[in-house]
């Protein structure tokens, strides 16, 4: 594994909304802590079409005073940062789709990393997620670092408290650690891996329907035995996060709802932010890790960077203690 990847150039996408412009004091503060420069994209929206071509007139006047509006917000925020001590390496007014816009960009100018406010807990305040934030996660092969304007950590860097980095044992999951370890080291902080393992059901009486396992008296039960294989694995993890000077500690837990336990135990005081992978563009490859991401981007109460890796079919995965002892 490795972590050596910095965080060179930072997007903010803003909108000219104050929702939009919270993320900006957790990106300002990524940019000064990584020596990075940050840039603002603000996509165009267009006034609605006349109906009638006596209306051209009105509709040009329309959309040359909102190109200029949108102007001079960028060239405020692009003041006010660099007051602050943010290196800004451009602000940028974009036209077309929101999202394919956006992701253009980020390919064209080398964007390391993206940081953007995203809408509440769920219904018709998600609109902006739905329609950007979704499109750039599925789409951008960079992580997506999402902060709701409630959320505990969007006023701050996640400075001394920890990341915690959800893992599901797969190498998609993994894939998550080089962006996590980055910002670990930016920020001058550690890891903690988890990985959730569901509860098995016990029972020992088989003549009862749906028996999942049969519990032997004296032995380990199931649940034991899986809590305990991802324990190992977590710990292969660790050893190897250890060794490139990643603070990392990590803990298999037992919880009925993988998405809820996480949330549970990423509590503000304990961690600045999540860090998690995501599966690809959609459909049934989104049904397990995607699933779980959603949910926590829509009820955590950190910040999320979710990470949507090209390829992962090469990526190593570290051997349990119970594999290598069967290897010889």
């Amino acid at each position: 594994m490795t972590t050596e990847s910095v965080f060179h150039s930072i997007l903010v996408p803003v909108d000219g909304s104050p929702l939009a412009a919270t993320a900006l004091p957790l990106a300002s503060g990524l940019a000064h802590a990584a020596g990075a420069h940050l840039r603002l994209a603000l996509v165009h929206t267009m006034p609605p079409a006349p109906a009638d071509t006596g209306s051209v007139t009105s509709f040009a006047s329309v959309d040359v005073a909102g190109r200029a509006s949108e102007r001079s917000y960028l060239q405020a925020l692009e003041a006010r940062l660099r007051e602050a001590g943010t290196r800004i390496a451009s602000s940028a007014t974009l036209t077309g789709a929101v999202g394919s816009a956006l992701a253009d960009y980020v390919r064209d100018h080398g964007i390391d990393l993206v940081v953007m406010a995203t809408h509440g807990r769920g219904g018709v305040r998600r609109a902006w997620l739905g329609s950007v934030a979704d499109y750039l996660i599925r789409h951008l092969e960079v992580p997506v670092l999402l902060v709701r304007p409630h959320d505990e950590a969007a006023t701050e860097p996640p400075a001394a408290r920890g990341i915690l980095v959800p893992l599901d044992g797969s190498p998609l999951g993994e894939a998550v650690l080089r962006p996590a370890a980055a910002l670990a080291r930016i920020r001058g902080t550690g890891l903690t891996l988890v990985q959730v393992v569901p509860p098995v059901l016990e029972v020992a009486d088989m003549t009862l329907p749906l028996a999942a396992a049969v519990a032997v008296p004296g032995e380990p039960g199931m649940t034991e035995l899986l809590q305990q294989e991802a324990q190992d694995y977590l710990d292969a993890l660790v050893a190897e996060l250890r060794t490139e000077g990643i603070p990392a500690t990590g803990t298999a837990v037992v919880g009925y709802h993988v998405a809820k336990t996480i949330q549970e135990l990423a509590r503000p005081e304990r961690f600045g932010l999540i860090a998690m992978a995501t599966h690809g563009r959609g459909g049934v490859r989104r049904l397990a890790l995607g699933s779980v991401a959603d949910k926590l981007v829509r009820s955590a109460d950190v910040p999320v960077l979710i990470h949507r890796p090209a390829e992962v079919g090469d990526l190593p995965r570290p051997r349990t203690r119970r594999e290598v002892a069967a290897a010889g």
